[in-house]
């Protein structure tokens, strides 16, 4: 549902310190805490590759019900199966049980933290402000909305990005690190693949925001710029993955597997790795800003959002079903790599249609009607 706030200045409501339980530096370490020990700890046992398991059938059944799910409605991680399987054979095929138990503790905690946040209108700033006056709409009414924007052309235009932007994890956790390396190092390439996507947002964010040079004055110029770093990036790594599938087009991995321990041979397919997670933060990141450019209105944007998620959900849940029925890992690659690039002309396309400058209005959609709205500076995020 869209949620709307109004934010109310009052002196009664002054601040004593950053550390206040009620004030936002608090509340959002709060939600980090409760995002690090639920979808962190999935995050880092999908990228495993098949949950953790030898046979992959059971995991990818289980996150195509999961995206289904979320289709119809709405990075320490990784040190745990590391940690956990350190001692155990080279050719251990599945994760101990001590691992699932762990990934449960955390995910508990998480569920436990979460009833400690507080309502948004009990959080105070600094100054003294709050937001007050939550005003919620119908589930039915946002859920026709959303339909409606599959005839919103500039929906349309990202849909091919969201479709591609989840539809890309299957093959790279269960069929790069899940087929290539040893069970620690499954666990330790999770944590690198989440930590760059730390520094993959981070950096086309700040571009994206403040560019330099030629691209710092133009808020459009900046976001094609971005497209075609992203786009020149992503043809680059996925050329690199397509020369490493090469290795065993057939699916089967006929060397021993790797080892962080392996020195070089450990290298190529570790950057490799890397990289996905690199452009994985990037794209979406981009996505995210060229979204957040295309209106103010924060109910018009939840529901871009929404639509965004949704189809990115359900792009996903195909994706899983793909790789159950055995589809070849060369297909794979070239679809992902297809959906990708197809995408990147489409944005640059939106951008230069509908992102305007900050001192310009833009045409936005709400209601079924056109309306001028002004535009605030987004902030990038994954």
């Amino acid at each position: 549902m869209a949620v709307t706030a109004e934010v109310e200045s009052s002196p009664a409501a002054a601040a004593t310190g950053k550390l206040r339980y009620n004030s936002p530096l608090v509340q959002v370490s709060l939600i980090g805490v409760v995002c690090f020990c639920c979808p962190g700890m999935f995050n880092a046992l999908t990228g495993l590759g098949g949950g953790g398991q030898l046979d992959h059938s059971t995991a990818d059944n289980a996150n195509t019900a999961l995206y289904y799910c979320f289709a119809v409605f709405g990075v320490l991680g990784g040190l745990l199966p590391f940690s956990l399987n350190y001692h155990r054979a080279a050719d251990a095929a599945s994760v101990n049980d001590a691992t699932y138990i762990a990934f449960m503790a955390f995910m508990l905690l998480g569920a436990g933290l979460s009833l400690l946040l507080l309502p948004a209108s009990r959080i105070v700033r600094d100054d003294g402000s709050r937001a007050t006056r939550m005003s919620y709409s119908s589930v039915s009414t946002e859920g026709w909305e959303i339909l409606k924007l599959f005839g919103n052309w500039r929906m349309l235009l990202v849909l091919p990005a969201a479709w591609a932007s989840n539809f890309f994890y299957t093959y790279q956790f269960n069929n790069v690190n899940g087929r290539l390396f040893t069970l620690r190092t499954k666990g330790l390439n999770n944590v690198f693949y989440w930590g760059a996507q730390m520094l993959g947002s981070a950096a086309i964010g700040y571009f994206l925001d403040f560019g330099f040079g030629f691209a710092s004055s133009s808020r459009r110029r900046r976001g094609l710029c971005g497209v075609a770093a992203v786009a020149v990036l992503g043809t680059a790594i996925w050329g690199g993955g397509l020369a490493n599938q090469l290795r065993y087009a057939d699916g089967n991995w006929g060397e021993r597997l790797i080892d962080f321990k392996d020195g070089r041979r450990y290298a190529g397919p570790f950057l490799l790795y890397f990289s996905y997670g690199l452009l994985d933060a990037m794209f979406q990141s981009l996505i995210y800003w060229i979204i957040g450019a295309l209106a103010n209105d924060t109910q018009i944007l939840s529901r871009y959002v929404g639509f965004y998620k949704g189809v990115q959900s359900a792009g996903a849940a195909v994706a899983w079903q793909i790789d159950t029925h055995k589809t070849s890992l060369i297909s794979q690659l070239i679809v992902n790599w297809a959906l990708t690039t197809v995408s990147y002309p489409l944005l640059a396309l939106l951008v230069f249609l509908a992102v305007k400058e900050e001192d310009s209005s833009v045409s936005s959609v709400e209601d079924g009607k056109e309306k001028d709205s002004k535009l605030s500076a987004p902030t990038s995020f994954h």
